[in-house]
């Protein structure tokens, strides 16, 4: 159609629309004059004529309003088409000279045309029609339409940073996408200028001073004067605040760009302060430090800086933890604990849990699952706590575990635990409100017997002698974890003698608890120390057998035999580690024991300071590992999701292969044998 015609047709349209209008608004009128007439009660002449001349204005006025809107609406179409060339060339010239990258991209991502801005980022290319966006900046086309972010995606280039935000244009011969962005490197730059302004607390706490200080007290004074001088030292190097509170305890202040730099040096500080010599001893001082790197309040950073403090010292101090928002990592701990010889918290500990006993409506009491000796003995420790306190109590176990019948037969002919023991099934339909659930020998709830119990009940219990390796997702009620102690049966014992009478305790309970202690110090060979001894003392003046509990370790020919298996596929790994492993489908869950006396039995090669053996049972691959006091399996076996002590750990992996397992394995060897 001609321009000229278009024009025609438009004037045609708005005549005839007008004289609509006015014949409509002429007939209304003279309709409405009638019934005036009609509705007067006196008609006379005046009043006609001024009704004539009322509704002539209104028939005039409608007529004038309808004639100057057609004709600006005619005139505003011919407005706008008169200038969209002119608009469209002006908006051209505009995203052209954009100080953004603007680009357009086929379906197959690939740039057809681009702004003066993306040309100069580029300014090495001759054209860049045809290029990749991937190429260009490092993000896929898909990535940028999948980001429904307010911000969009980020693009980065010769130096500076970009949100791109993606467009979809559909035609009928292709798909397009026209992606526009906004610079944000200045923006990027204060944000991460005021990230690393962010103030971080840390509590610093010397670990063993006092306790080496009872062994030559002279040199107390200036062993700790050398420390505050390097602690004080280390915060001038880092430009942070070091403040004395209370004897051998420090708070530390510094920024978030400071404590990156701290964690890029594994936190030297730990090495300087080990290297400090007291006297004529060899025993190392150690600090521990709690730092808190979350973002809130300096309130919630002081006491999340507290509560990493706690977690470093109850995995044995000689180590950092660094608090995050929703994370805790933990750099140091290579150095084994030093035993503390006061009894004070074992009393504070004592006292809170009968408060609790007293309290609850009934105790159920678990260790951890495929429980040992270990286990077994501290939850009978802690029942015969329970019955003192006159309050019903019952212990989780697996009551198919052929590893505790010789325990459990010890305890068959005393009256008080006809009943006691329950398996999971039942321990569930024991839980009620008040419930009081001890969980012994493990720290990671979902480790113990029964984590649902733990998860369920509304107040809980938790005693251990292993290292943490993670915050509990509840705080318990009661709490007591010392990785100090050679065993949680020690623990006990301890909590025992702090409470019970003299002739509470029978001989057949404490043999079970010696046999728990002699389990995880072998014999009384590894991790003692004098609170070990004087535990053993104490249960063996309320009658222990140790002929008893060596009867007790007894092995059956077929166990040994299935751990001759281990012997004939061992593996040297850096001249120093022996990694062996079974999987020939003949393991049972009888194995899972047998797999810790394999690695136990490797350290006796010549060599050898740390040793690791594996099992297959059904989907579940059992690790133990073993060390001679010269390399920390705990935190080696930590990295593949397992724990322990510095000596003894043990991790379980599911639905992973054993060329897996043992690659991840060696990988975590490298890391810590550097």
């Amino acid at each position: 159609m001609s321009k000229n015609t278009k024009q025609k047709n438009d004037l045609r349209g708005f005549r005839k629309e007008t004289v609509t209008v006015f014949g409509v608004s002429g007939l209304a009128c003279i309709v409405l004059f009638a019934l005036s007439i009609i509705a007067l009660n006196e008609v006379t002449t005046p009043k006609i004529l001024l009704l004539a001349l009322i509704f002539l204005g209104i028939h005039t006025a409608a007529s004038v309003v309808a004639y100057y809107f057609f004709e600006k609406r005619s005139k505003t179409g011919s407005l706008d088409e008169a200038l969209a060339p002119v608009m469209g060339r002006i908006m051209f010239d505009a995203v052209v000279k954009m100080a953004t990258p603007v680009f357009l991209c086929d379906s197959s991502e690939r740039i057809i045309w681009y702004n003066n801005t993306t040309e100069e980022l580029h300014s090495s290319k001759n054209k860049l029609y045809g290029e990749s966006v991937s190429e260009l900046f490092g993000v896929t086309l898909a990535e940028i339409r999948a980001n429904r972010s307010d911000e969009g995606a980020r693009l980065t280039c010769d130096g500076r940073s970009f949100r791109a935000k993606f467009n979809h244009i559909k035609t009928d011969d292709d798909d397009y996408a026209l992606v526009i962005t906004t610079e944000t490197t200045q923006l990027d730059a204060l944000v991460e200028k005021m990230a690393g302004d962010e103030l971080v607390v840390a509590y610093i706490m010397i670990d063993n001073l006092g306790e080496m200080m009872q062994y030559d007290s002279e040199h107390y004074r200036p062993a700790a004067s050398q420390i505050d001088e390097i602690l004080r030292d280390w915060a001038d190097e880092y430009g942070g605040i070091l403040k004395e509170y209370e004897r051998d305890k420090y708070i530390f202040i510094t920024e978030t760009r400071v404590l990156d730099e701290l964690i890029l040096q594994k936190f030297d500080i730990l090495d300087r302060v080990r290297a400090v010599r007291v006297g004529d001893t060899n025993l190392p001082l150690t600090i521990s430090m709690g730092v808190s790197n979350i973002h809130g309040a300096y309130e919630e950073k002081e006491r999340a800086a507290h509560a990493a403090l706690d977690m470093a010292l109850q995995r044995g101090g000689d180590q950092a933890a660094v608090k995050g928002d929703g994370s805790i990592d933990f750099y140091g701990g290579v150095t084994k604990t030093v035993q503390k010889r006061t009894n004070v918290r074992s009393r504070v500990i004592s006292n809170e849990l009968i408060s609790a006993m007293k309290k609850a409506s009934n105790v159920l009491i678990m260790g951890h699952k495929f429980a040992d000796f270990d286990a077994f003995g501290a939850c009978v420790g802690l029942a015969q706590i329970a019955m003192f306190c006159e309050t019903r109590v019952n212990i989780v176990i697996n009551m198919a575990d052929r590893n505790l019948i010789g325990c459990r037969s010890l305890l068959d002919t005393a009256s008080e635990y006809r009943g006691i023991f329950v398996d999971s099934a039942d321990a569930l339909d024991l839980l009620e409100t008040g419930t009081l659930v001890i969980v012994a020998d493990v720290n990671n709830l979902s480790r113990s017997e029964l984590p649902e119990l733990a998860y369920r009940t509304e107040m809980l219990a938790v005693i251990d002698h292993h290292r943490m390796t993670a915050e509990f997702e509840r705080d318990p009620d009661v709490e007591y974890i010392e990785p100090s102690a050679s065993a949680t049966c020690e623990i006990v014992a301890e909590m025992l003698e702090q409470v019970l009478p003299n002739d509470e305790l029978s001989a057949a309970e404490a043999t079970v608890m010696l046999a728990g202690i002699s389990l995880d110090t072998k014999q009384f060979t590894k991790d003692t120390g004098t609170r070990t001894f004087s535990a053993a003392m104490y249960l063996r003046d309320r009658g222990a057998d140790p002929v008893v509990v060596q009867d007790l370790f007894r092995e059956s020919y077929s166990d040994y035999m299935r751990e001759a298996r281990f012997r004939s596929n061992v593996e040297i790994y850096r001249e120093r580690i022996a990694i062996t492993f079974v999987e020939d489908g003949e393991a049972s869950p009888a194995d899972r024991i047998i797999v810790a006396k394999a690695a136990n039995n490797l350290l006796m090669l010549e060599g050898i300071d740390a040793s690791f053996a594996a099992v297959r049972i059904g989907d579940t691959l059992h690790i133990s590992g073993r060390s001679a006091d010269k390399v920390n399996v705990q935190l080696i076996l930590e990295e593949i999701g397992g724990g322990g002590h510095f000596s003894a750990a043990a991790a379980q992996i599911k639905e992973k292969s054993a060329a897996e397992v043992i690659t991840e394995l060696k990988a975590a060897i490298d890391k810590h044998l550097k």
